[in-house]
């Protein structure tokens, strides 16, 4: 594996946790479907191999997980506790 791809697959493998740690603030019943499609976006792009479209597909994957991160943050300090 060269070494651009393995430093790359490090970048991926920390998105998708990072992804798992924002999904898990979420309400019980929309975690699950959260999860499914976090995991289908991942699945979906396994074994593209060309750097410069995985560099932009981790770059719109962080963008996603900001955004989904802010959603439920609001999400969550408007729900009465």
């Amino acid at each position: 594996m060269d070494l651009r791809l393995f430093i790359l697959r490090g970048q991926v493998l920390s998105l998708y946790r990072t992804a798992l740690r924002t999904i898990r603030v979420a309400q019980p019943h929309i975690r699950d479907e959260l999860k499914q499609q976090v995991r289908h976006e991942f699945v979906a792009h396994r074994s593209q191999a060309d750097v410069i479209q995985i560099k932009y597909l981790l770059s719109e994957g962080r963008k996603k997980v900001k955004e989904l991160d802010e959603m439920l943050c609001g999400v969550q300090t408007t729900l009465p506790r």
